[in-house]
């Protein structure tokens, strides 16, 4: 299954990039899918700050986040920005709160918001993330 395709470092790398792009852009959900048509997992992240007329600016910030940091497990190209009103971001949102745990939780279904998908891992809230030393 695609989901066991995401190893814990990339979910960690992914839960690094997620609390610090939550400084720019609050974070309202932020998953890993692995979609049904490729074994390329992407990063999905969520904020109701995002939109038409700022995502420039949001993936700006991604880049600017990745700026001298190289990572076999993340690069900005796996990086999907979202409103937190697209139909896959408040389906990621009801799944984490359904099965609330302060740790990531793996979602096995065949889609997430009406993607296809082989896998997904959804963080918890982004103020249960513990942060990394």
């Amino acid at each position: 299954m695609g989901e066991e395709l995401l190893v814990n470092e990339q979910i960690d790398a992914g839960a690094e990039f997620v609390r610090d792009f939550n400084a720019c852009f609050p974070v309202s959900v932020a998953f890993w899918v692995v979609p049904a048509e490729s074994d390329d997992a992407l990063l999905y992240i969520s904020s109701d700050d995002i939109n038409d007329s700022n995502i420039d600016v949001a993936y700006g910030e991604v880049l600017r986040k990745f700026r001298g940091k190289r990572s076999q497990w993340l690069d900005p190209f796996q990086v999907k920005l979202v409103n937190s009103s697209d139909p896959i971001a408040r389906q990621a949102t009801e799944i984490r709160d359904r099965y609330s745990s302060p740790a990531v939780t793996r979602y096995g279904g065949s889609s997430l918001g009406g993607t296809s998908i082989d896998g997904a891992c959804i963080y918890p809230p982004f103020a249960a993330m513990k942060a990394t030393p």
